[in-house]
């Protein structure tokens, strides 16, 4: 019933327009009502406050916010995760926390960047950042995990912490693993990463394509010297192209 409340609190923004944009920009068969991000914020809070969710413990909090990852639309999905960052993140061990996520997974609740990349955002950086270097190991084993999803988070979840050089060489072993792989978006993780890696030292970013290009695609080189000079994008660009 608390679920429900707020999917038809949800349902009431529904716009056909944004609908369409959304799942014709996010692709993966992922269905959308159209509702903003700011919308779903503003809906979660006052939802949590008008049901006295803080009354709840912990335990049945987590439950109901792990619940809307089982929905088909993504702001149901969304609003999870708000519902993590919000009032949960930092009030539960992180290693129990890791654990229930690992079973989102598993059952196949995560399927579109456009959640992974939420998730690892506004949850699992934050862990990081709450619990430091044991945290980041836990997600960074993550890079082993069948689902590709599970796997992109051992890397996004650095994103804008990867300027602390203490996470780098995690970082750096994630993406040799996830590099290997075939399918899109753990390529695409990968030049994220080194994108922004780029930014604080080149050097790193040209040993990895030296050691891995016959694995990159196109995509992810581009992505990765996006900020490096025409001369040295054109020297890395013929490492891939042997």
């Amino acid at each position: 019933m608390l679920k429900e409340t707020l999917k038809n609190r949800l349902d009431k923004h529904a716009n056909i327009e944004r609908k369409l944009w959304f799942e014709n920009y996010i692709k993966h068969n992922t269905k959308y009502r159209g509702v903003e991000l700011p919308i779903i914020r503003n809906e979660l809070k006052e939802w949590y406050s008008e049901e006295k969710l803080e009354q709840l413990c912990l335990e049945e909090q987590l439950d109901l916010a792990l619940s809307f990852f089982e929905e088909d639309y993504a702001e149901d999905k969304f609003a999870g995760i708000l519902f993590l960052q919000l009032y949960l993140y930092n009030k539960i061990d992180y290693k129990y926390l890791l654990s229930r996520l690992e079973s989102i997974f598993e059952k196949g609740y995560i399927y579109d960047w456009s959640v992974c990349d939420w998730l690892c955002t506004r949850v699992l950086r934050n862990l990081i950042k709450a619990n430091g270097m044991e945290c980041a190991k836990v997600i960074s084993k993550w890079n082993t995990a069948e689902n590709v999803w599970q796997a992109r988070c051992s890397v996004v979840a650095f994103t804008n912490i990867n300027k602390e050089s203490q996470f780098t060489q995690l970082i750096l072993e994630s993406n040799a693993i996830l590099i290997k792989r075939e399918e899109r978006f753990a390529k695409t993780a990968v030049g994220w990463l080194l994108r922004e890696i780029s930014k604080i030292d080149q050097s790193i970013v040209v040993d990895f394509i030296n050691e891995y290009g016959q694995h990159f695609s196109k995509e992810c080189l581009e992505n990765s010297i996006k900020y490096f000079a025409i001369d040295e994008k054109k020297k890395l660009r013929c490492i891939i192209s042997k």
